[in-house]
């Protein structure tokens, strides 16, 4: 996983030197490296352990239980490879023994000439995989596997850290550079953060934490680190938290000084919105739009957040603050993480009204050079008026004539930086921040200190909320029959998995295995889909777009389908290992489904051996329905060793279950950065210069101080 670097660690010259720079990664392996995003020594020194294995025990092999996994040594007394003529396959097997027993290591898939340095009969190996029995022999697949060196045990026994799969490098190669990459330039790696507060919290220095985190100290608690539950882990959660927070508390600041446009309502509004809208608002919506429009008649910019379940019609609210910007012959920005949300948008507002007077455009990057060019000239010069597309919107060569209201759906999935740049875009004008994450108020209140909250709870008229059922690996017939029952009905189905191999977690239903056996059982009947986070955004739009038309009836992935791509025929979702999932995440996967006339159905499959307390938080989305419910509940029993850990997150950026897991260090974080922004009049010239540099390299955004 790769946690957020700051501006200033970046700025050091080592720790920018390429990847080619350490011994062992070559070009060929470099440009792997790359397509996981890691191009310099400070980039492989936040590409962080996804978990921890123990090792810091070796057993006699006549000890060592059936599927355990262990640490034992022995001398080699036979090696070599064995080929079987009838199928062509190979293996390469190392027998070696202790004092008593012995002990087959077996590869299926290796490099002869790496495995061929191990074959010397009387050589000491250390090996570490999981025990099997075969015909009463104890053996290991795929076991990793070093030299013994005597009197240097200590040196790899302990934690052991596993990183998330870089297609064609392995974990050893991995664990090389990052320790080589440590003990070249560890000395580089600059503190930030002033001692003073990361003292006063109790966390340790940056170099100690990142050296912590890739190789625990002896004796650490495998339980702690896997759960991220460290101070190591815990400072580089701050560093995050306490970049947001700064910035945050720094636009609250710049804000409150800013006059932006002031709108006039017409006379009669409420009667044109009830012969443009076919229902009645709700009386939450109603209220929404009732704080809008006295945001967009006041003197400051309107700098808004609107919480809504997925289903409360957020964006219908968002089409009157559209409405009144244009008539008020401004323009209106409406960005959204993909593309397929952004076409799915446009496809909205474009079926709205004529009196309206919408003219709407579509910008994303999928766009050829010349007719992005073509329409950023008609954006320029006004001929377009509501203006919807992806990150391409904070592109330099978009530019508006006059824009008035800004608008983010899907919140959760931008970072301050992106609402900091299409903000600019513009003399100050409204803002709009929407997001279908229940957050607890409290918790909001944090998070968007620079934004005024509005909620909407209520659902419209004749919603059906999704049935949710808690199932076990026996009912999986049952889940098979209701969801080929579903296909029959010209209706579509959803199968989540929590991984996208099985490398990553060998324990775990993987994506790509998932498809496989499901495009066996389903088609030529159905078609079948696949998507999952390492897809191009291309891909992964095409895949999404198939499915929100139809064209694919069953689709499997990962949670990247969890932003709001609107299929009214998908109607049930599969949940594989649910308790690998936060209670909030799994309320934002089941709305995918039931979007239509149709009742929704999502199962839940939990894993054997499921524990009490994984039991009775998934109980919890068994039971209700209501959004807001389940993430105070999901806060309240969040169970940190069934999250997943620090989510692959960008700087700026802030993972939701981090928040719900460290409030305290949150709320902590925000503190400290007001208090850093507030200057102390009494501070020496050389302390408060030294602060407001610390602002600038946390900045997203030139600052005037």
């Amino acid at each position: 996983m790769i946690t957020p670097r700051s501006n200033q660690v970046g700025q050091v010259p080592e720790l920018n030197r390429p990847l080619t720079s350490l011994k062992g990664i070559g070009k060929k392996r470099a440009e792997l490296l790359a397509q996981k995003g890691l191009y310099t020594v400070l980039d492989l020194l936040f590409f962080t352990p996804i978990r921890y294995e123990d090792r810091s025990r070796i057993l006699p092999i006549n000890e060592t239980g059936e599927e355990s996994e262990v640490y034992v040594k022995g001398n080699v007394i036979s090696a070599g490879e064995k080929r079987f003529f009838r199928s062509g396959k190979r293996l390469f097997r190392i027998v070696i023994e202790d004092e008593t027993a012995a002990l087959d290591l077996l590869w299926f898939q290796y490099r002869k000439a790496h495995l061929s340095r191990f074959t010397y009969p009387g050589l000491r190996l250390m090996a570490y995989g999981k025990i099997q029995k075969m015909q009463g022999k104890r053996q290991m697949i795929h076991p990793d596997i070093i030299l013994q060196d005597q009197g240097k045990d200590k040196e790899v026994l302990g934690l052991y850290p596993v990183y998330s799969m870089v297609k064609g490098i392995s974990g050893q190669v991995l664990r090389s550079a990052v320790r080589q990459a440590l003990d070249l330039y560890d000395y580089a790696l600059a503190d930030i953060i002033p001692g003073e507060i990361t003292a006063r919290l109790g966390l340790p220095g940056i170099a100690n934490t990142i050296r912590s985190v890739h190789f625990p100290p002896y004796g650490s608690s495998v339980d702690r680190f896997n759960r991220f539950e460290t101070k190591y882990h815990q400072r580089l959660i701050f560093d995050r938290f306490f970049h947001v927070m700064l910035n945050i508390a720094y636009r609250k600041r710049s804000r409150a000084m800013r006059k932006g446009p002031v709108f006039k309502t017409p006379k009669g509004l409420d009667q044109r919105l009830e012969k443009i809208f076919p229902f009645r608002f709700t009386n939450d919506q109603a209220n929404v739009i009732e704080d809008i429009l006295r945001d967009l008649r006041g003197s400051g910019p309107m700098n808004r957040l609107l919480e809504g379940d997925v289903g409360c019609g957020k964006t219908v609210v968002a089409a009157v603050a559209s409405y009144v910007t244009t008539l008020n012959h401004r323009q209106v920005a409406i960005m959204v993480p993909t593309q397929v949300l952004a076409r799915q948008h446009y496809a909205y507002f474009s079926s709205l009204s004529e009196s309206m007077g919408f003219r709407p455009v579509l910008v994303t990057g999928a766009l050829k050079r010349p007719d992005r060019m073509k329409i950023n000239e008609k954006i320029n010069n006004g001929e377009y008026n509501l203006i919807i597309g992806t990150q391409a919107l904070i592109q330099e060569d978009v530019s508006f004539k006059r824009l008035g209201l800004v608008v983010i759906d899907e919140q959760h999935r931008f970072g301050v930086r992106q609402r900091a740049l299409l903000d600019k875009k513009g003399i100050n004008p409204h803002l709009l921040v929407m997001t279908a994450t229940p957050i607890p108020r409290t918790l909001a209140m944090t998070v968007y200190a620079d934004l005024d909250i509005s909620v909407i709870k209520e659902y419209p008229e004749g919603h059906l909320p999704v049935m949710t059922y808690l199932l076990n690996e026996n009912q999986k017939r049952k889940v098979f029959n209701t969801v080929k029952k579903r296909l029959s009905l010209e209706q579509q189905a959803i199968v989540v998995c929590p991984v996208i191999e099985g490398t990553e977690d060998a324990d775990l239903k993987n994506v790509l295995e998932m498809y496989s056996k499901l495009k066996k059982l389903f088609t030529p009947s159905y078609c079948v889909g696949l998507i999952h986070g390492r897809l191009s955004s291309d891909e992964k739009d095409r895949v999404m777009e198939q499915f929100r038309k139809g064209r694919i009836n069953l689709l499997v992935g990962t949670t990247v389908i969890e932003v709001g791509v609107h299929a009214p025929g998908a109607t049930v979702m599969v949940v594989e290992h649910p308790e690998r999932f936060g209670l909030t995440q799994l309320h934002q996967l089941r709305g995918r489904v039931g979007r239509g006339n149709v009742r929704g159905l999502c199962l839940l499959m939990g894993s054997e051996g499921l524990s009490e307390k994984s039991v009775s938080r998934l109980k919890v989305l068994v039971e209700s329905n209501d959004g807001f419910e389940i993430s105070r509940k999901d806060l309240e029993m969040r169970g940190h060793g069934e999250l997943m850990g620090i989510r692959q997150a960008g700087a700026g950026e802030l993972d939701l279950r981090e928040m719900f897991r460290e409030p305290e260090l949150l709320t902590t974080a925000k503190e400290e950065a007001e208090k850093v922004l507030a200057f102390d009049p009494e501070l020496s010239g050389d302390e408060n210069r030294i602060l407001k540099e610390m602002v600038r390299s946390f900045s997203m955004e030139p600052l005037d101080l």
